[in-house]
């Protein structure tokens, strides 16, 4: 494998982003800018009869932020563009079968699409070593500062990569706008009395550039969400640590994972991308849940309250990780009737229950077994209706992604896209009827809302199924039967896909 600055491509990019006028112009944009900005700084605080390292503060606090836009905005958004682009102009798949292996051409496009973007944050580091001198900031704090800013930045790209690489025609503008999203969330401060844990994105360097102290606060004082002073810390399996090496581990975790998608499929026909190994897509399940688990504080919620939460998680994260899994027409045609490793019509019926279902269980009892540990002695815990809340978690989770699998093998346009907008429908159209009616109003509506939603799953105690145990059982039912019903469904399809035994290739 060649190293990076001999890479093909990022050799590429940097011939056409780095040439001599647009540096130029570049730097010289950026030299204003920063003059600008620190004059008017230094100028008001003078006026208002601060002192000058009040001045280094903002003026510190401001560059920073200028350079995470620059760096993780600017740079996400040239990711995002850099396979998509290549995609409408048809040179894609030029590149696809280069002799650079999988994992050369993403580390190309990785460092390669913002390479511009790190030509300008480099410029805007004057300006940043200014206000530190002004703040008296310690050089292993601006240090640390930027090395939060370069992984969370790089976090971030590589998940824009990722998205680019599984946009298609027409979804630019949606994907622009997850990328946003998804930017902002990072950005927003997750401390809360469930979650202990601060932002992972690139806009806490300047926060850990003015933290001036290594130190964590004690148990007894983490009760708010300030940066300041003795240092900002998260709660870790309840035990103070200091908010740096949690988010350059968390960060550079996910950098693993989200180039793993990448590699794994940048070199394939988008027809038969699939995004992660069963394997992989369990120990991604694993990672996030022990993630969440991790800087969960139990002490501030009933058990109740508490799995709640952990399965509205999962109900998120289960489900992205299972369209995931999904197969294509044409990629479960190839299975069924490929010469070699060919899988069986029964197992192809299932799929990906199988595997989503066995992530789903691993989920459901490492979320009983925590709260089980840390639950409060006397509350109102019940192991065995954790159990039973996280069985109707699983089965709801398998009918709804193998409704949507059912749907991606039919031969129709877009049928991966039209299974979701029927599925939003049903959702919609129930809620609607079920709030008409006043099922969610009602103690005695719950157990019947349990048919159609999986809501009611939250509020699942021994009160509420003794009130209609029958009812609750004829949900449970009905999933099933559903389940069952998309599994057959499923079965006929690869029948046809797999044609009459005359057809099939000799082993």
């Amino acid at each position: 494998m060649s190293g990076l600055f001999s890479n093909p491509e990022f050799i590429r990019h940097t011939r056409s982003q780095l040439r001599p006028n647009k540096l130029i112009s570049a730097a010289s944009i950026s030299f204003l800018l920063s003059f600008a900005v620190g004059s008017f700084i230094v100028r008001q605080r003078h006026l208002a009869g601060t002192s000058l390292q009040g001045a280094g503060v903002d003026l510190l606090h401001t560059a920073f932020i200028l350079q995470a836009l620059i760096l993780a905005g600017g740079g996400g958004i040239a990711c995002l563009n850099s396979i998509f682009s290549e995609k409408q102009q048809n040179t894609f798949d030029f590149q696809r079968v280069t002799r650079l292996t999988s994992l050369e051409l993403t580390i190309g496009k990785l460092f390669g699409a913002p390479l511009l973007m790190y030509f300008l944050c480099l410029c805007l580091t004057p300006l940043t070593l200014y206000g530190a001198a002004l703040a008296e900031v310690e050089i292993t704090h601006l240090v640390a500062a930027y090395a939060v800013l370069l992984v969370a930045s790089i976090a971030y790209h590589s998940f824009t990569l990722l998205l680019s690489l599984l946009s298609v025609r027409g979804s630019q503008i949606a994907s622009i706008l997850l990328a946003l999203l998804v930017l902002w969330f990072a950005s927003v401060n997750m401390w809360s009395p469930f979650v202990r844990l601060h932002a992972l994105g690139p806009f806490d360097a300047s926060e850990v550039a003015l933290s001036h102290t290594w130190e964590v606060s004690r148990l007894d004082t983490v009760k708010t969400w300030d940066y300041g002073t003795p240092g900002f810390t998260d709660l870790f399996w309840h035990r103070p640590v200091h908010h740096l090496p949690v988010l350059l581990i968390v960060d550079g975790c996910l950098i693993f994972w989200f180039l793993l998608g990448v590699v794994r499929n940048i070199k394939k026909d988008p027809e038969y991308y699939e995004l992660y190994s069963p394997a992989q897509f369990l120990g991604l399940a694993v990672f996030l849940n022990l993630l969440l688990a991790s800087f969960f504080e139990t002490r501030w919620a009933t058990p109740l309250d508490a799995q709640s939460v952990f399965l509205v998680f999962n109900i998120v994260i289960l489900s992205l990780l299972g369209i995931a899994l999904l197969r294509t027409r044409e990629r479960m045609r190839s299975l069924v009737r490929g010469a070699r490793n060919r899988v069986p019509v029964s197992l192809a019926a299932i799929w990906p229950a199988p595997f989503l279902g066995l992530a789903a269980v691993l989920a459901g009892l490492l979320i009983v077994g925590c709260l089980h540990y840390a639950h409060t002695p006397g509350s109102a815990w019940s192991p065995e209706f954790a159990l039973l809340r996280s069985l109707f978690f699983v089965i709801w989770i398998l009918r709804d992604i193998q409704f949507l699998q059912f749907m991606d093998l039919r031969p129709s346009k877009h049928p991966l896209a039209m299974a979701f907008l029927y599925l939003s429908i049903y959702y919609v159209c129930v809620s609607f009827f079920l709030t008409a009616a006043g099922s969610f109003r009602t103690p005695q509506g719950t157990p019947i809302t349990s048919i159609f939603l999986p809501t009611p799953v939250f509020v699942l105690d021994a009160k509420a199924w003794a009130l209609a145990p029958d009812v609750w059982t004829i949900g449970f039912a009905v999933q099933l039967i559903l389940l069952a019903l998309f599994f057959y469904l499923q079965s006929e399809r690869i029948r046809e896909l797999r044609g009459p035994a005359t057809a099939l290739p000799n082993a």
